[in-house]
């Protein structure tokens, strides 16, 4: 009874404005304690402050920052405790290297792991992206950690649900100001990882909703703590995507969280206007239907800090008020002793990126990738295509027709682009154009899922009304990475068309796609799984499920094989041609100024117009021109120069690095000579 009636009063305190809230004078008068939450969320590796697709320093992220920050409020402040929210190594090229390139030895830790033990974390949470590289990886790295690693919505499949795979939540025994407070810790994850990452987890795991879970849970937690943190790895829900991005009302459900950290959508709160319109969100307090709430960004980019300020009373804690904060690493010097223990890797992974592995004869960028047919995602393409062909050939799949998708990974993203100048290519340059460590698979489909993927992809714009003058924004909120190109077909999008009516015109070797039709389509483990809801349950082609052949190490090869890469598209897609009334205007980056001038862009126009902040462009979409008909790249019809650079042993080191074994390495430079002389 007396933990319920402490429940009350925190929650009681907690529903004040703006988070503060003040007792009458009997209980403002007994002694206040403080206590400061510190939360990280989404490093995914990025450890350095340095940028390993351009190969420099950067200043706005980089863990080694962050941990500085982290020195300095332990410094200031008496009581505090300190919390990831997952999607910890994942991500950039040190992660990468560590993970596939030059793995860790069993029994060895990982840098991140390293830096955050040394730094004494509490707890953490498992983030989505955590089981990008299958179970027994993560738990090797669970148990790595100097902390625990939590979730509670994911359970051992076939236990209907009843046996947690994952240490679900813990009560931490602290001090604040001498006096014991009992803290509860429980962690959740989006349950879409059963589609983003079908084919390590099914059979293995199951996942239940994050809400439903922790009202299944957190009242017990609350029973047993004096605080309880939820580490959700979910953000604030701004579209239709509530079960991702359920931080809202897992605040409004479920009794008993005393301070919410949030995650996943690489946003920061509070300081996040795009929140504004949410109902129960006040973002000048920082809470979430009254919960103190924290977001803190991505990548080391900045610390997020939850100050309780409470009482205590024969060994009950009350909450009194509370202040949420996030402070970004900017002008932050970084945390020597953190540099110190993993500047061996950082100094790997800057001689890595810089492997060569083929030549561009012109430059190649992203930046109108979104509304035409670009360069980067025909790159891509043309590899998986001419990848998945040889590996076909002689299968019961070799008669098929195949197709191939891709999407443009940096297309505006903390106004990032994929940029790449003409020369030599190095595998830094490769992470540039494919961002993330996906393996390739081949999905069997036919005409009616061809359709429903593209029309998943064409959610990246926004209605338009033809008859309207006034301006209208052609892209709608939606991550570059979900908007597939498919090449081998041709198809128009209809932007004046509401979503799912928007394909038109599709056809494939100039006759119209039926809904009995079949295709292979190559794409990437993430689509294959269902991630973005493109795809429902479709086939795969089993051979390849467990060749784990990285995309990326797929264009690669075909750089290897190829002579000078010649940057192309093949417009096989444009934006429905017709009247508009209006202007329809999209950002993008500044330099794409000059590249209209020098490839002679008609599809687009520069309106003259900066963003406020100067890091964006604001351009026209010129719906009077026909995007298939371009001849942007008329002086470069073929794709390569021949066969200047076939793959002979100078491909070797480079499919060692990335991990094959010298037998296998030699089996796939047979297979790249083989396909070099087709």
């Amino acid at each position: 009874m007396a933990k319920q009636f402490s429940t009350w009063m925190k929650r009681s305190a907690l529903a004040g404005a703006a988070g503060m809230i003040m007792f009458p004078a009997a209980v403002s008068a007994e002694e206040q304690h403080d206590l400061t939450i510190m939360t990280t969320t989404d490093i995914h590796s990025y450890l350095m402050p340095y940028d390993y697709m351009n190969d420099e320093a950067v200043d706005d992220y980089g863990f080694v920052k962050t941990a500085s920050l982290i020195e300095q409020v332990r410094a200031e402040k008496e009581n505090t405790i300190l919390f990831d929210n997952g999607d910890i190594f994942e991500g950039s090229m040190l992660g990468e290297m560590e993970i596939l390139i030059e793995p860790v030895e069993e029994g060895d830790t990982m840098s991140v792991i390293k830096a955050m033990n040394d730094l004494d974390y509490s707890a953490a949470a498992i983030g989505n992206h955590e089981y990008n590289f299958g179970l027994d990886y993560l738990d090797n790295v669970i148990e790595s950690a100097d902390f625990p690693i939590l979730s509670a919505n994911v359970y051992k499949a076939g236990t209907d649900r009843e046996e947690h795979y994952h240490e679900p939540y813990t009560i931490i025994e602290h001090e604040v100001d001498g006096k014991p407070i009992d803290i509860g810790v429980i962690g959740f994850v989006p349950p879409q990882i059963m589609q983003w990452d079908n084919l390590h987890l099914e059979g293995n795991i199951e996942v239940r909703d994050i809400v439903e879970s922790a009202q299944r849970y957190v009242p017990d937690l609350a029973e047993q703590s004096d605080v309880v943190v939820a580490l959700a790895h979910t953000g604030v829900n701004t579209s239709d995507r509530e079960t991702e991005h359920a931080a809202v009302s897992l605040a409004e459900s479920v009794d008993g969280i005393d301070a919410l950290v949030m995650g996943h959508a690489h946003q920061t709160f509070p300081g996040n206007s795009g929140y504004d319109e949410v109902e129960g969100v006040d973002d000048e307090a920082g809470t979430i239907h009254g919960i103190p709430a924290v977001m803190a960004g991505s990548w080391g980019s900045h610390l997020g800090t939850i100050d309780l300020s409470l009482t205590e009373s024969d060994g009950e804690w009350s909450i009194q008020s509370s202040a949420s904060e996030v402070i970004g690493v900017e002008g932050v010097e970084s945390n020597d002793r953190i540099v110190d223990l993993i500047i061996d890797v950082h100094e790997k992974t800057v001689d890595y990126i810089n492997e060569v592995v083929g030549s561009f004869s012109e430059g190649m960028n992203s930046f109108f990738s979104l509304v035409m047919d670009n360069e980067v995602t025909q790159l891509v393409n043309d590899a998986q295509l001419w990848y998945t062909e040889d590996y076909l050939e002689g299968t019961e799949y070799e008669e098929k027709p195949l197709l191939s998708a891709a999407a443009p990974f940096r297309a505006g993203y903390r106004g990032g682009f994929t940029e790449v100048d003409a020369g030599e290519v190095t595998i830094g340059d490769l992470a540039d154009i494919y961002v993330y460590s996906n393996t390739l698979q081949v999905v069997d489909i036919d005409g009616a899922e061809l359709e429903q993927w593209l029309e998943r992809s064409a959610e990246n714009f926004e209605q338009i009304d033809p008859a309207a003058t006034e301006d209208q924004d052609l892209h709608a909120s939606f991550s570059a990475f979900n908007f597939d190109v498919i090449e081998g077909v041709d198809y128009y999008l209809d932007v004046t068309q509401p979503v799912g009516e928007r394909v038109t015109d599709l056809m494939y070797e100039g006759e119209p796609v039926t809904e009995d039709m079949e295709f292979l389509v190559v794409t990437n483990n993430y689509r294959a799984g269902g991630g973005g809801d493109h795809l429902e349950d479709v086939a795969l082609v089993e051979e390849l499920v467990d060749a784990n052949v990285q995309n990326r190490q797929v264009i690669a090869e075909y750089l290897q094989a190829h002579g000078t890469y010649h940057p192309h598209a093949t417009f096989n897609w444009a934006l429905l041609p017709q009247d508009m009334a209006g202007d329809v205007l999209f950002t993008s980056s500044p330099d794409g100024v000059d590249h209209l001038e020098r490839l002679g862009i008609d599809q687009v126009s520069f309106t003259g117009s900066y963003t406020d902040d100067g890091d964006g462009a604001y351009f026209a979409y010129n719906f009077d021109v026909d995007g298939t008909e371009s001849d942007i790249y008329a002086d470069h019809p073929g794709q390569t120069e021949g066969d200047e650079m076939p793959a002979t042993a100078t491909a070797y080191p480079y499919l060692i690095i990335l991990g094959l074994t010298a037998a296998a390495a030699g089996a796939v430079l047979l297979t790249v000579r083989r396909r070099a002389t087709v």
